[in-house]
């Protein structure tokens, strides 16, 4: 991933007007504590990330559809394997909690995406 592309910044959780400033407190993908606070402004560049009241409840509405492009096939990988073989019905659980662990990294690039949808990434950081 190159600095200045969108899939850079969303997946390093980086602002997405400098693409420096960490858009959470506790950075990086799996974290357990703070999993959703943020500053209200970039530490680097000052760029808002309180834009309006109620802005990151369509998020919602981001990470539904990566949760179905995951959960689906995992459940149906699980129920197909589940009939060919029985040692797989010990591994099902498994499956399904991997999914629920990746909830708190959905979440997270969920918001970094709602960002990134409606700010644009400036070199330097600055509003022309």
């Amino acid at each position: 991933m190159k600095k200045g592309t969108k899939s850079y910044s969303i997946l390093k959780l980086k602002c997405p007007r400098c693409q420096i400033g960490n858009l959470f407190y506790n950075p990086g993908l799996f974290v357990v504590k703070d999993i959703l606070k943020m500053p209200d402004n970039c530490p680097h560049c000052k760029q808002d990330f309180k834009l309006e009241p109620g802005f990151y409840s369509a998020a919602l509405w981001i990470s539904y559809p990566i949760v179905l492009l995951i959960f689906i096939p995992l459940i149906s990988l699980g129920l197909v394997v589940n009939s060919m073989h029985s040692f797989f019905k010990y591994i099902f659980p498994f499956i399904v909690l991997f999914s629920f662990m990746l909830q708190i990294p959905l979440m997270r690039i969920a918001r970094a995406i709602l960002l990134h949808m409606t700010i644009t990434y400036r070199p330097n950081g600055k509003i022309e």
